[in-house]
């Protein structure tokens, strides 16, 4: 969960797995700790039947399942909700509680469009990229994009193309970079279509000519092609480089079986290698 824990209530061995994120909860405790740090993602899905019945029976807090269940009867909004699982535990204090309640009352005179964006950066820095663009795509498509200045939009876009970027790869993050920093004009989004421009068309020569033709500071260009350059140089003393330049060969070859056959044993000989640190 990234923090030391210490549980009073019982920790139980069959965990509960959230079904967004998928992270596994096994206390009390760590249920308000998730709650307490995805606030802005958590809604009211997570209140579930399965969820209930784990906290009477996997946790033994049967007088608050109980609780839990009479106020999904009676249809209490979210804020309480929080309220009855953030007071089983004296994980937080009072104070940390009602600053808790605040942010969810602040998050719900929140135009739709800013929670959208909130809920999908959230997804993004935990590393749930499928989720994070799946929330992009829907806040893009949305009425209110029309809303949206242009930079606010082109920061919707340098974000979006970070979670293609882990999911299909440079190439379908490129064209979203620069259509980010067409919009938000800012140094990061540049920086970042810069260096996706360099891996993707293969090395300097597509970088030299964009930044001739578009104004780029003579400082900013210097400092990505030192940092590339530097990176190349540390990638090919890398003693896994020659694999790759032999992968690359059996694939410009149509060698696909060979090709898929040795990413395996590659993946087999670094797993061998983290086994043994």
């Amino acid at each position: 969960m990234g923090k030391l824990i210490i549980c009073s209530g019982k920790r139980t061995d069959r965990p509960y797995v959230m079904p967004t994120t998928g992270h596994r909860i096994y206390s009390i405790e760590e249920l308000c700790y998730y709650i307490y740090n995805n606030i802005y993602s958590v809604d009211e899905t997570l209140f579930t039947d399965s969820l209930v019945d784990w906290i009477g029976t996997e946790l033994c807090l049967i007088s608050r399942a109980e609780k839990l269940e009479m106020s999904l009867k009676q249809g209490v909004d979210h804020k309480t909700l929080l309220a009855v699982i953030m007071c089983s535990s004296d994980y937080y204090t009072e104070q940390e509680i009602k600053k808790l309640l605040t942010t969810v009352d602040d998050i719900r005179t929140m135009p739709p469009i800013k929670r959208w964006f909130i809920k999908a950066n959230s997804f993004l820095k935990s590393k749930q990229y499928s989720e994070a663009l799946a929330q992009y795509d829907r806040l893009l498509i949305s009425e209110e994009a029309a809303d949206l200045t242009p930079k606010d939009y082109g920061d919707i876009l340098h974000n979006k193309a970070i979670a293609t970027l882990y999911i299909s790869g440079l190439e379908g993050a490129l064209e979203l970079f620069l259509q980010a920093y067409e919009r938000n004009h800012r140094e990061e989004t540049l920086r970042q279509y810069l260096y996706t421009l360099w891996l993707v068309k293969g090395g300097r020569q597509a970088f030299n000519e964009y930044t001739a033709n578009n104004q780029i500071s003579v400082e900013l260009s210097e400092d990505i092609v030192l940092r590339m350059e530097q990176l190349s140089h540390d990638a090919g003393r890398c003693k896994d480089m020659d694999d790759i330049y032999i992968l690359r060969k059996m694939k410009d070859s149509g060698k696909t079986e060979e090709v898929r056959e040795k990413c395996k044993q590659m993946i087999y000989e670094w797993i061998g290698e983290m086994r043994v640190l």
